[in-house]
Formats: C-alpha cells, sequence, structure tokens
C-alpha cells in the first residue's frame, strides 16, 4: 500500500515536470548569441534562449545556425582568419538566422531527477542539443554566466542588449 501511494504520487509528480518543461519550453525565445573563444581565433557560436530576462538554454551552432549535439561541439568550431570581417559576416548571419532557431527544436519526452531539481532535454533531429534546468519546485533556472560571456565576445548579436 506505502509503494502503491509512492507510486501514485511519484506519477504525478513525473506529469507535472513534463508539463512544465512544455510550457517553459514553448515560451523560449533566442535572446543573444555571441562566439565563445575555445582557442586563438578558434570560436564556438552559441545561442542562448529564455524567457524575458532570464538566460535558461544554451545551444551550440555550426556556421549554418543548425545546433549541434551536446558532446560534438568541436566539430563546430570556426576558424575566424580575419576577425573584423568574419565578425561582421557572422553577426548579420545571426541576424539573419536566429528568428527561425526555436522552430526546428523540440523537448524530449523525458527528465532527469538531479539534486537540485530537474533537467529537460531540448532536441533538433532526434539529438540532443541543449538542456533547461528546473528547481525542484519546477521554477526555470537562469545562468547569468553566459551573459558575462556574450558582455566579453568580440562577436555577439546583438551587439547591445535593451
Amino acid at each position: 500500500m506505502l509503494v502503491l501511494g509512492a507510486w501514485g504520487w511519484a506519477q504525478s509528480v513525473e506529469l507535472g515536470v513534463l508539463e512544465r518543461c512544455q510550457g517553459v519550453f514553448q515560451a523560449l525565445r533566442p535572446q543573444f548569441a555571441y562566439a565563445e573563444r575555445v582557442a586563438p581565433q578558434r570560436f564556438l557560436l552559441r545561442v542562448v534562449l529564455g524567457t524575458g530576462e532570464a538566460a535558461l538554454a544554451r545551444l551550440t551552432v555550426n556556421i549554418d545556425l543548425q545546433p549541434v549535439p551536446l558532446g560534438l561541439e568541436d566539430i563546430a568550431v570556426v576558424a575566424l582568419e580575419r576577425p573584423l570581417q568574419d565578425a561582421i559576416r557572422l553577426r548579420n548571419r545571426l541576424s539573419q538566422g536566429l528568428g527561425e532557431l526555436p522552430q526546428s527544436l523540440s523537448l524530449g519526452n523525458w527528465y532527469v531527477a538531479v539534486p537540485t531539481g530537474y533537467r529537460c532535454f531540448l532536441t533538433h533531429q532526434g539529438r540532443v542539443v541543449g538542456v533547461l534546468l528546473l528547481r525542484q519546485n519546477l521554477e526555470p533556472i537562469p545562468n547569468p554566466r553566459w551573459l558575462a560571456v556574450y558582455q566579453r565576445s568580440v562577436v555577439r548579436f546583438p551587439l547591445e542588449l535593451r
């Protein structure tokens, strides 16, 4: 009986987590993008999704602005041989393609419980490309470090946040 009660509670929590992940996922919009330096003249293109002021998920994209699966980011390193000209070209590409990015994403139908809450997974063509973190009370967990990296980046879009 106790096991059944515990199972029933766990099941309702599971449904609540996935529903909350879906609600947050549907509200995600591109907030900003930047090139993160990984070596001299080598960068990863990052796109940060969020709601309002909160940066909630970060994706790595290739030069065509297609999301790159987690763990395979090394294949998406961009070389900026002529930093100024390449930065302008990348900024223009980011300004044109960011709006389409959320439409190509899906929310995985699973989550992982961690000590701080839950991890929900953003997918692109069936591969995990990002993680959305929720606290135990199901509130999203923002990451302010991404904003700091964006502010230091020589290649970023938009140039200034409102």
